[in-house]
């Protein structure tokens, strides 16, 4: 049942693809058209999911050592993937194929589908301690914080797999000051004190609800944008091409496999062994099985990468996830 449920809740994502298919097939939309509606992601979309992230936890609940075993794995994560994807790519000269190969191994498209898979996993997974409340408080700040520490790495891991000439100055700042990781900076003073402006503000005895109807419009624009986005890519990728590409199957392989299944079984352990709370657990194997980043190609495009490749790698394992994701959270489930 919990594989059905989630292989059903990805497969309603995927459908999501036809409509930016169909749009670019049929000429109805440009090729520039996935760029622009990027940039509504980026600057809009996704700082509003992670807002409304932060804005539904309820810090009581989650322990300050969580909160940097959280941070610690979402560091090894990454550093696996980096690890894994040099050693399999060692005998391959630089270029922009195996940029994109490599930065399409190590990154997750843990905001777009991370994100709402988590949301998910955690209400088909009845195994946890407390109110399914609490649960969710705890796995949305587990989530956003992979997801600040993702958004660091980008503009900095990520730019360097290019060997971009940006300065390191240039990429700190960016790191810091990029959309994401603004809209924590600015939920974080209410998380701590644990007002929320998803709740109706009471103004002279009024109940004002609009703020929070706001911030859940703007959210609500992030899946069905970012796989309209993946649809008008594919609309222009060569699938035949995709099957013998040495690069794709090498980021694919570091990306839903290898990765997730180090997480997964080192979460399982330090579930069982050491007390590690089930949805943090959780929480880490959904973002490390999470497909490639839909950014992959925004950075190929920007950077001088081939972004053919980068197509081939989000499209193959958006695809892949279909079986390889509620395959792990099954595993992962039936464990805690």
């Amino acid at each position: 049942m919990y594989f059905l449920s989630t292989f059903i809740s990805i497969a309603v994502l995927l459908v999501l693809l036809i409509p930016g298919y169909m749009l670019r097939k049929l000429k109805l939309v440009s090729n520039a058209a996935a760029k622009d509606l990027s940039g509504l992601l980026l600057y809009i979309g996704l700082p509003a999911l992670v807002f409304y992230c932060m804005m539904g936890v309820d810090i009581r609940h989650v322990s300050w050592q969580e909160i940097v075993l959280c941070l610690l794995i979402t560091v090894i994560v990454h550093l696996i993937g980096y690890i894994a994807i040099k050693l399999i790519l060692i005998r391959r000269p630089k270029s922009g194929a195996k940029s994109a190969a490599s930065f399409s191994a190590i990154f997750s498209n843990c905001g777009f589908l991370g994100i709402p898979l988590s949301e998910i996993a955690v209400k088909y997974c009845e195994v946890f301690a407390g109110t399914m409340d609490e649960s969710l408080s705890r796995m949305r700040l587990y989530v956003t914080l992979f997801n600040v520490v993702f958004n660091l790495l980008n503009w900095t891991l990520g730019v360097a797999l290019y060997g971009a000439a940006e300065k390191k100055s240039v990429m700190i700042r960016k790191a810091i000051l990029n959309p994401c990781t603004l809209a924590f900076i600015v939920a974080l003073p209410f998380t701590l004190t644990g007002l929320s402006l998803l709740q109706p503000i009471n103004v002279g005895g009024m109940e004002i609800g609009q703020i929070a109807d706001l911030i859940t419009y703007l959210y609500n624009i992030c899946v069905p944008v970012s796989m309209c986005i993946l649809g008008i890519r594919l609309a222009d990728m060569k699938i035949k091409r995709m099957f013998v590409s040495g690069y794709m199957y090498a980021s694919l392989g570091v990306k839903m496999v290898i990765v997730p299944a180090i997480i997964c079984v080192g979460c399982l352990v330090l579930h069982r062994l050491f007390g590690m709370s089930g949805e943090l657990a959780l929480g880490m194997v959904v973002m490390a099985v999470t497909p490639t980043a839909t950014t992959a190609l925004a950075f190929a495009e920007r950077f001088n990468g081939d972004t053919a490749v980068a197509g081939e790698c989000i499209m193959s394992s958006t695809v892949v996830a279909l079986v390889i994701v509620p395959a792990f959270l099954m595993l992962t489930a039936s464990f805690l």
